[in-house]
């Protein structure tokens, strides 16, 4: 029978691979909901371009797709466990919370813009509060 990557990391109670000498790092749950959070939010931003509206303002979007392509990348770096990703994702967060709630929730124009902007802001103080766990810090390398 061959070893499996689990036989390997069980084998004598080690918490390590078997001639390596690097430690496996298990994904905290908070950091796998974060990373997952992130990259939904981010998704839309990517796509925005699609679905702007004529007479938008052309940095207005190009600003918006960087936001989005920083999100992903922040999320692939929580999913894999990076240091880096940790502050990318709450910067990200901040100025993606930022953005959303000033301009948007005094004055939108319905409802549904106000419920959209309101939701990104619970989502970007969740990424922030899940990243920032002590449980998630200890896993990030």
């Amino acid at each position: 029978m061959v070893p499996t990557l689990i036989d390997m990391y069980h084998e004598g109670g080690q918490d390590r691979l078997k001639g390596s000498s690097s430690y496996i790092h298990a994904r905290p749950q908070p950091v796998s909901v974060a990373a997952i959070v992130r990259a939904l939010l981010s998704l839309p931003n990517v796509l925005y371009p699609l679905l702007a509206l004529e007479g938008e303002l052309v940095p207005l979007i190009y600003l918006t797709v960087v936001f989005g392509v920083a999100g992903l990348i922040a999320a692939a770096g929580l999913w894999m466990l990076k240091r880096w990703a940790l502050w990318l994702s709450i910067v990200v967060c901040l100025l993606g919370g930022i953005f959303s709630w000033a301009p948007v929730i005094p004055q939108a124009p319905s409802v549904l813009h106000q419920g959209l902007a309101a939701f990104v802001v619970a989502g970007s103080v969740l990424i922030i509060v899940l990243v920032l766990l002590p449980t998630s810090r200890r896993a990030y390398t």
